[in-house]
Formats: structure tokens, C-alpha cells, sequence
């Protein structure tokens, strides 16, 4: 397991920053070559570091590969803390009615779209995250997104989809409903490829993410909404 140490020559701060450096490093190596493509020493050489450094944070190539998730989730979490901590308030309070359960979901679906596009470092987190997405990263990795802010969005938003159903959140309709909705920003980040040549365009600059993140927050509203009407039905 990565270990969470400063450099003993340089005190804390230049720890950190050289464990940060070390991870950015690896999400550029390990989103354009994979978790087996990828090694320790060009991870390190990228990082200018040596390889005893690397192993001194990271024990060991699945030490680094936990840390960059890691740190993705962490800002994952910074993007979308506050509409999913106001959302769980909003499930606590028993006024809470449809549609404003509604535009709690939507928040969160419109800030988790934004967020890799957000970053300076999109091109290697989405490439980094595609490839986890397709199982193809170490076992420990999936445990620690699937035990994280994931698991926190998909509970929220699930009880969200509970209530304008009128089922259970735990229910296997409920849940499947849920990552159906959830997963629609997924395809401009996963498929990105296809989804620029199917639009023609050469790239999706911030005008045309927000035209995307617009048409898709519209669009969900409409589902929810829909499902609304099919349990008062």
C-alpha cells in the first residue's frame, strides 16, 4: 500500500510536492499505457525522480496506481461535496418534494460532468479513468473508488430515484435506474473519440461541454420528471 511519507531531506512541503509529481507523472504513463504497459522506472524518470524515491512513497508500481486514484477522488470529492452533502440534507428533511429532489439530482450529475473537463490535467485523467473504468487496473483500485465518493453519489442518488418512484433505494429497479441516469456523462468521457467524429468536431472546448452538460441535465430532467408521472399513475 502507498505510504504517505515526506522526503526526509527536504521536510514535509517538499515531500508533498514531489509525491504530487510523482503522481501526475503516472496518470500521463498509466492513461496512455496501462497498469501493464506502464513501469516504475519510466514512471519515475518522467516524474524526475529516481527509483528508490518512488518506491520510498509508493512501495511498489499497484502502491502508485492506488495513489493516483486517490487523488483523483479527492477532487472528485472537492467538485462535488457540496450539492451531494445537500442533497443527503434534503432526503433528511421530510418536506422534501419532487421537484426539488429533482434539481438535487441534476446538480450532482451537472457537477460530476464538469469535472474532468475542469481540470488542467484532462487529457491524462480521462485516459487514466477510461481504462480503470474498463477493469483493466489492479483489484485494490476498484475497491477504493467502489468504497468512496462513488459509493456516496450512488447512495444518494439512488435514494433520490427511490423516492420519485416510489420504491426502495436498495431495490434492484431502483439501483439499475440509477446508473443508467448516472452513467450518461460516462459516454463523453469513455467514447470520447466517437463522440467527436459522430458531432465532427475536433474537440470539446469549454462553449461545447457546457452545450453538452445543458443538453444532458435537460434531458434527465425530463426522465425524472417522467418517472414522477409513472408512480402517481
Amino acid at each position: 500500500m502507498a505510504r504517505h511519507k515526506p522526503a526526509a531531506e527536504g521536510g514535509y512541503q517538499r515531500g508533498e510536492e514531489t509525491r504530487e509529481r510523482i503522481i501526475e507523472a503516472a496518470l500521463g504513463i498509466f492513461g496512455e499505457r496501462g497498469y501493464e504497459g506502464a513501469s516504475t522506472r519510466e514512471i519515475a524518470a518522467a516524474a524526475g525522480v529516481n527509483a528508490p524515491a518512488l518506491q520510498y512513497y509508493f512501495d511498489n508500481k499497484e502502491g502508485v496506481y492506488v495513489a493516483c486514484i486517490e487523488y483523483i477522488l479527492k477532487r472528485v470529492w472537492l467538485q462535488v461535496a457540496v450539492p451531494v452533502e445537500a442533497a443527503e440534507a434534503l432526503l433528511s428533511a421530510d418536506e422534501a418534494d419532487d421537484a426539488h429532489l429533482i434539481d438535487a439530482h441534476l446538480r450532482i450529475l451537472g457537477c460530476f460532468f464538469s469535472f474532468i473537463h475542469d481540470t488542467p490535467q484532462s487529457t491524462s485523467w480521462r485516459q487514466f479513468m477510461a481504462r480503470e473504468h474498463a477493469e483493466l487496473g489492479p483489484a485494490p483500485a476498484f475497491e477504493r473508488i467502489d468504497n468512496s465518493v462513488h459509493q456516496r453519489i450512488g447512495e444518494v442518488t439512488c435514494a433520490i430515484i427511490g423516492r420519485l418512484t416510489g420504491m426502495p433505494a436498495k431495490h434492484e429497479e431502483t439501483i439499475i435506474r440509477t446508473f443508467a441516469i448516472n452513467s450518461q456523462a460516462m459516454a463523453f468521457r469513455v467514447l470520447r473519440r466517437k463522440v467527436l467524429k459522430a458531432l465532427e468536431w475536433d474537440s470539446i472546448d469549454r462553449e461545447r461541454m457546457e452545450r453538452v452538460r445543458d443538453l444532458l441535465v435537460a434531458q434527465t430532467r425530463i426522465t425524472l420528471e417522467g418517472l414522477v408521472k409513472q408512480r402517481d399513475a
